[in-house]
């Protein structure tokens, strides 16, 4: 069950900050094992919203993605490209929301960095 935005609020586990970068957003298949996820087709463009070490929030306009999990490729910073993966936790129109499944601590580091800076 997708649940919009406003709801998601309450339940925030990290501090979120607006974020006004592209993201590339690449369909992904699980193993029937769990354990390895594989890029599919051509990726879409979208445009965050807003960033938290926990997750993103894409608009992307008419190409939504169809699947549950994602990688999504970004620019934290001009030095700092950032690849993660994530799941689907909501959808609404073009708006939709990730959260981050497999990130490692560096990439937690720039993403909590750009957060705190933001306040």
């Amino acid at each position: 069950m997708s649940q919009t935005p406003q709801f998601k609020s309450e339940r925030r586990k990290y501090p979120r900050a607006k974020f006004q970068q592209t993201v590339m957003v690449h369909n992904v298949i699980e193993s029937k094992s769990g354990n390895v996820f594989e890029v599919q087709g051509n990726p879409i463009v979208a445009q965050a919203r807003d960033l938290s070490e926990g997750g993103i929030r894409l608009d992307a306009g008419s190409g939504n993605p169809q699947g549950k999990i994602f990688k999504l490729n970004f620019q934290i910073q001009k030095d700092k490209t950032v690849d993660i993966y994530s799941k689907l936790a909501w959808a609404e129109g073009s708006l939709f929301g990730l959260q981050f499944i497999v990130a490692d601590e560096q990439i937690r580091r720039y993403i909590r960095s750009f957060v705190e800076k933001s306040k």
